[in-house]
C-alpha cells in the first residue's frame, strides 16, 4: 500500500510539471546498486542489498515546478531478513526568478534553513529581494525507516534566509517542537558561511534554547565554528570549536520508559561534551603538503579531558606517476584516551580507473549487535591491524562501479568486510 502511495504520487506530480507549456521536461536521476558482506570468524556471512534512486525532475531547481525523490530500499537476506524502504526526500518545490513566492511540499530536509531535521509537512517563503526571503514551515516528525508518521509529534517554526553573491548564505530560524499537545522544545537557530574575503572563510551553526525552564548556563545548547585563513600560496590554517548537547528530548524520554538504566547511562555520557584545535598546513613545493594538528577534547559532566597531536603528510602524483601517498599520526594522551594511531594511504589514478590502498591501526565500520542490527562503531586497540583497498572504475558517464575489502586482525578473530557499488547517472 505505501507503494502504491509512492507511485501515484509520483505520477501526479509528474503530470503537473508536464502541464507547464513552452519548457522541455528536465530529468536527471541516479541509481546506486550495492551489496555489502560482512563476516567474523565462527559465524555466518551477514550482508545486506540496497538500492537508492534520486530523481530531479520536471524543471531545473530554480525555473518553477521541480519534483525531488530520493528513496533507499534495503533487503536483508536470511531467516530474520526483511525489506526496509527509506524515504528521504520526496517533495515537489516551486521556486523561480520570476516569483516572489517559494514553497515545496512533502518530505524534505530542513537543516539548511531550520536546523530540525527531516519533515512531512510544507514549507512557504517570500522573497523580499534578490537575496533575502522569508518563511515558515509547518508538519510532522517522519520515522524514514519505518516510512510512517507520528500525528503527535509535530514541528512549526519560521525562517528569515539570505543567499548572496560569493557563495554568502545566512538563516535565522524560530523553531517549535510539540509532542502530545505540549511543547517539548523551542529555539532558535542560525547557521552562516561567510566568505570574509579571499583568504579568510567562516562557517558556523548555534542553537540556542528558549524554554524558561532550562537554566541560562544550558541555554547555548549547541556551538560550531570552522574558519580557514589561507597565509599566502605556501601555508593556510583551519581552527574548529563545537560544543553542545547531542540530546534527543523525545528519543530520551521513549528510551528510559523501555531501559531506564542502561539509556540513562549511555546519554549522560555524551550529554555536554567540547571540543577544539587548530591544523596548520603547509605546500613547501608542488604536491607535497605537510600538515601539524592540536586539539583538545572534554567531556564536562565526567571531567574527562583528552588532548591529541597529529602529523602526517601528502604527496600527490609522484614523479608524474599517478602514484600519490599520504600518512597521518596522533598522538593522543588525557585522561580516556585511546593508544596512538596511524594511517598510511597509497593511491594510483589509471585514467578511468582509480586504486587505493590503506593501513591502520584502528577501525571504522560495522558490528552487528542483536538480530540483523548493524552499529557503526570505532575500534582501536594496541593488537588491531587494518589493511583495506578500494577501486573505483569509470565506464563511461552513465556508469561507474566501486569495490572495496577491508580486512581487520585481532589478537583472537578477524573480519573481512566486503562492499560493491553500481552507479548509473542520467
Amino acid at each position: 500500500m505505501k507503494t502504491f502511495a509512492f507511485i501515484i504520487f509520483m505520477i501526479i506530480c509528474v503530470m503537473l510539471t508536464a502541464e507547464e507549456k513552452g519548457k522541455p521536461f528536465f530529468f536527471e536521476g541516479a541509481l546506486y546498486q550495492d551489496w555489502m558482506g560482512f563476516k567474523t570468524e565462527g559465524s555466518d556471512l551477514y550482508q545486506k542489498i540496497s538500492t537508492r534512486l534520486k530523481l530531479t525532475l520536471g524543471n531545473r531547481p530554480g525555473d518553477g515546478l521541480t519534483v525531488f525523490v530520493d528513496v533507499r530500499n534495503r533487503f536483508t537476506p536470511g531467516d530474520q531478513g526483511k525489506n526496509v524502504l527509506t524515504l528521504y526526500d520526496i517533495r515537489v518545490s516551486f521556486d523561480s526568478i520570476k516569483s516572489k513566492f517559494f514553497f515545496s511540499l512533502g518530505q524534505m530536509n530542513l537543516y539548511d534553513s531550520a536546523g530540525i531535521g527531516i519533515l512531512t509537512g510544507a514549507v512557504a517563503g517570500y522573497k523580499i529581494n534578490k537575496y533575502l526571503g522569508v518563511g515558515a514551515y509547518g508538519g510532522l516528525e517522519p520515522d524514514i525507516y519505518n516510512t510512517t508518521w507520528d500525528t503527535d509529534y509535530r514541528k512549526y517554526g519560521a525562517f528569515v534566509r539570505y543567499i548572496g553573491p560569493r557563495a554568502r548564505q545566512f538563516s535565522l530560524s524560530y523553531n517549535m517542537i510539540r509532542f502530545n499537545n505540549q511543547n517539548e522544545r523551542r529555539f532558535l537557530y542560525l547557521s552562516t558561511l561567510m566568505p570574509v574575503s579571499n583568504a579568510l572563510i567562516f562557517f558556523g551553526t548555534m542553537e540556542y534554547e528558549l524554554d524558561s525552564k532550562i537554566r541560562t548556563a544550558d541555554r547555548l545548547s549547541q556551538l560550531f565554528i570552522n574558519s580557514r585563513l589561507n597565509l599566502g600560496r605556501y601555508a593556510d590554517v583551519t581552527v574548529h570549536y563545537s560544543s553542545g548537547r547531542g540530546l534527543d528530548y523525545h528519543q530520551f524520554l521513549l528510551e528510559q520508559s523501555q531501559n531506564p538504566s542502561i539509556q540513562n547511562t549511555e546519554l549522560d555520557r555524551f550529554y555536554y561534551s567540547q571540543s577544539y584545535g587548530a591544523r596548520l598546513s603547509i605546500t613547501p613545493i608542488k604536491k607535497v603538503r605537510l600538515h601539524l594538528s592540536r586539539q583538545e577534547s572534554e567531556q564536562k559532566d565526567l571531567l574527562i579531558k583528552n588532548h591529541t597531536t597529529g602529523f602526517g603528510f601528502t604527496f600527490s602524483d609522484i614523479m608524474k606517476t599517478g602514484v600519490s601517498l599520504y600518512a597521518n599520526y596522533n598522538l593522543n594522551r588525557g585522561d580516556y584516551s585511546e593508544s596512538d594511531t596511524y594511517y598510511i594511504s597509497a593511491s594510483r589514478n589509471f585514467g578511468k580507473v582509480y586504486w587505493t590502498l590503506n593501513y591502520a591501526n584502528f577501525y571504522n565500520g560495522v558490528r552487528v549487535t542483536g538480530v540483523g542490527s548493524p552499529t557503526l562503531v570505532r575500534l582501536q586497540l594496541p593488537s588491531q591491524q587494518t589493511i583495506s583497498t578500494d577501486l573505483f572504475i569509470v565506464f563511461s558517464r552513465a556508469l561507474a562501479v566501486s569495490l572495496d575489502y577491508a580486512y581487520s586482525n585481532q589478537e583472537s578473530t578477524s573480519d573481512h568486510q566486503f562492499f560493491v557499488r553500481l552507479i548509473l547517472r542520467k
